[in-house]
């Protein structure tokens, strides 16, 4: 006969373990129904201190819990049934655990002598998201511990997910029946203390920097605070060291370019003969690797002597094989507290913002007469007043405000998930941002993004989310169109490649309950996002486009920089 749980026992145990959860900054739980998970999800509505939301797909609920973690930077905690509820976390676990993001993953499941016998909605769950998570715990069947124990469990997992390389942990807890809990709460939690989190045991910090005014920093896609994006910038301003920045580095836009040499061009320059010219003594990678492939072309072929990858999600990005020294460290952190000659602003820091002024201003001339398509999706939504929350989808979306997004003083918060730089779960992050900032928050999505993940997108007025959704719609992903295998004649790179859908997307908004807008032309989209951009409720403006016009569009971009920066040399 199977064994039975008590109740009260099982509901005192996980009350003190999301009680302990609460007392060490985890604010909001982010639920799917379940039967299994009953107790959980129980517990965790009964805690002071803890804002539940309730999403249908495991998926989707997933994605926003990273989107909430990135926008309020605390932990997030999930909480789903057995079975293959589990496995659709996968995406987003992988996900944050590229990127960083603080998620404890609470998963129920059968107890043990149920395990193996055919029991409904019953997989192996252990270790189910294998080496994409920061720690594994096969917890004890609820309510066979004291809840003194489960509260030890919760602050350790927890200086785990938020530890010095910060990232979802993973809690499979089996539970017994009767599920239910019981009527009235147990006792007051009594909270245990919270330990300090060892950080700096983690990082190794380089004595100082090489003393030489030829640098470069590329900061990559990054999750930055404040005090991180002013160091770096403190960084680059001191030692006159140029910073290439990614449009998802946190330092492409804000306050701190007025004193900061900082670079929005440099997937353009990177392509061109001049960089080629212009190799520095050292290059210091910030962060995750750059979106436009150019750099890494350009490290390849140009080999500089000292190149320093400082990262503390141990990823280190290296395919070019020209990283020297690896330095296990918070870049911000890092930044702050690194030795390094003061050069100030040289004629090496003037060569490459003088070169970035060039770029600029060919790619403005070009963008100006060119037709409406992505780049001119880019310059409305730059042209919006923030504070703002931008988040961009993969694959062409993220290229696209690479490739034309300036430089500039006003702020712009770009959240763009390149742990893993998938298509999964954009709607959903979006969402998740939207709830956690006070900010107004767009997503720019391509429209299989979006269709990929439309249950996500439904959940949007359950929860109370203001969002404008800009989605650029070409058919059937134009990010393929780029292959050189697109112009193979024995290929058929549109059936193969392109998946066109065929779908006429303003169905999506009333199945939603959004708005919708269709544009054509800038003068409509700028209308449309000045009346829905910060507005209650969902809204869709969409934008159909043409895949060959923008490849056309971004080849035409860099051709322009190239002739600007050197006349008579091709790309």
């Amino acid at each position: 006969m199977s064994a039975h749980a008590d109740p009260a026992t099982t509901h005192a145990a996980l009350r003190a373990f999301f009680a302990q959860l609460a007392a060490g900054g985890v604010a909001h739980v982010a639920v799917s129904p379940g039967s299994r998970s009953t107790p959980l999800t129980v517990a965790a509505d009964r805690t002071d201190g803890l804002d539940l939301s309730v999403h249908l797909d495991e998926r989707a609920g997933a994605f926003f819990a990273l989107g909430l973690a990135r926008a309020t930077r605390r932990p997030v905690a999930l909480v789903c049934t057995s079975g293959t509820a589990a496995a659709n976390y996968l995406p987003a676990v992988v996900e944050a655990f590229h990127s960083g993001v603080p998620l404890l993953v609470l998963t129920a499941d059968r107890p043990p002598e149920m395990q193996s016998r055919g029991a409904p909605q019953t997989i192996d769950q252990q270790h189910l998201y294998g080496s994409h998570v920061r720690r594994y715990v096969e917890a004890a069947v609820a309510g066979t511990e004291s809840p003194e124990a489960t509260a030890a469990l919760a602050v350790s997992v927890l200086g785990t997910a938020v530890g010095p390389a910060p990232g979802p942990v993973h809690v499979n807890w089996p539970l017994r029946e009767p599920l239910e809990p019981p009527d009235a709460d147990p006792v007051p939690v009594d909270l245990l203390p919270l330990p300090a989190i060892p950080a700096a045991t983690m990082w190794q910090t380089p004595p100082s920097l090489p003393d030489t005014p030829r640098g470069l920093l590329v900061a990559g896609p990054m999750d930055l605070d404040d005090a991180g994006i002013a160091a770096v910038a403190g960084l680059a301003a001191r030692t006159g060291w140029p910073v290439v920045a990614d449009p998802a580095s946190g330092l492409r836009r804000g306050p701190h370019l007025a004193a900061t040499p900082v670079l929005a061009c440099g997937g353009h320059l990177f392509h061109t003969p001049w960089a080629d010219a212009h190799v520095p003594d050292v290059v210091v990678q910030l962060g995750a690797m750059p979106t436009d492939k150019a750099y890494r072309l350009w490290l390849e072929q140009n080999r500089p002597a000292t190149v320093i990858a400082v990262d503390h999600l141990g990823r280190f990005p290296d395919a070019a094989l020209a990283v020297t020294d690896r330095v296990d460290h918070e870049p911000g952190a890092w930044a702050a507290s690194v030795e390094a000659s003061a050069h100030g602003t040289t004629d090496w820091t003037s060569a490459w913002t003088g070169a970035e002024e060039v770029a600029a201003a060919a790619i403005a001339d070009f963008a100006a007469t060119a037709p409406f398509d992505e780049p001119s999706v880019v310059a409305a939504i730059d042209a919006l007043a923030g504070p703002l929350n931008l988040v961009v989808a993969n694959s062409m979306p993220i290229r696209d405000l690479d490739a034309f997004l300036p430089a500039s003083t006003r702020p712009l918060r770009v959240v763009a998930n390149r742990g893993a730089n998938g298509i999964d779960g954009q709607a959903s992050t979006a969402l998740g941002v939207a709830i956690g900032s006070p900010d107004p928050t767009v997503l720019l999505s391509g429209d299989l993004a979006l269709l990929h993940d439309l249950s996500g997108l439904t959940a949007a007025d359950r929860l109370g989310a203001d969002l404008t959704v800009v989605v650029v719609d070409n058919d059937g992903g134009g990010i393929f169109t780029f292959l050189p295998i697109a112009d193979s004649p024995t290929v058929d790179h549109q059936r193969l490649f392109h998946t066109p859908h065929g779908l006429d997307l303003a169905h999506v908004a009333p199945l939603c309950g959004a708005s919708y807008t269709r544009t054509a032309d800038r003068a409509s989209l700028d209308a449309a996002l000045a009346t829905t951009v910060g507005r209650s409720g969902l809204h869709l403006v969409h934008v159909p486009v043409d895949a060959a016009t923008n490849v056309g569009l971004h080849r035409g971009a860099a051709a322009a920089v190239a002739a600007a920066l050197c006349p008579g040399v091709g790309p």
